[in-house]
């Protein structure tokens, strides 16, 4: 994965890590290296049994390099508008996805993180059973604020 994105080729980086599955994108999630971890936020939303990142990518997106925050959180958004399209597969608890989005939430909540990662976590936790309005009424980003319909 990260040998094709060094090469300047993305789509070959998330093919590569779909065919490596879930448990290797999720080690590359956590590596040190910012383009293995770029590598893995592509291929995320692509891997087998990708709703099970998403607690590596609420880290990414809760972090504070802008480069992998934001991909993160646009990789997690994905992921989570496609799960609620489906029924919830048997081998996911409801609790734990109950827990993403309560994680999601809290990013979108928290005005320390980018602008851009505060609204795509808020469509997450949206995807993934909604949030509290309330809470977002008087956010003081007018762009979380519109977001929060």
């Amino acid at each position: 994965m990260t040998a094709a994105l060094e090469r300047g080729d993305p789509g070959e980086a998330a093919r590569q890590g779909a065919l490596a599955g879930p448990v290797i994108v999720e080690q590359a999630l956590h590596a040190t290296s910012r383009t293995t971890r770029l590598a893995a936020i592509l291929a995320a939303p692509t891997t087998e049994d990708r709703a099970e990142l998403l607690p590596a990518l609420s880290e990414l997106a809760a972090g504070p390099d802008r480069r992998t925050a934001i991909p993160a959180a646009r990789a997690a958004r994905t992921i989570a508008i496609e799960l609620s399209h489906h029924d919830l597969p048997d081998d996911l608890a409801p609790e734990d996805v109950a827990a993403w989005r309560a994680r999601f939430e809290s990013i979108a909540k928290d005005t320390d993180h980018f602008v851009e990662v505060r609204v795509l976590a808020l469509e997450t936790a949206d995807a993934l059973g909604g949030y509290d309005h309330a809470a977002f009424a008087s956010d003081p980003d007018p762009l979380v604020r519109a977001s929060a319909k």
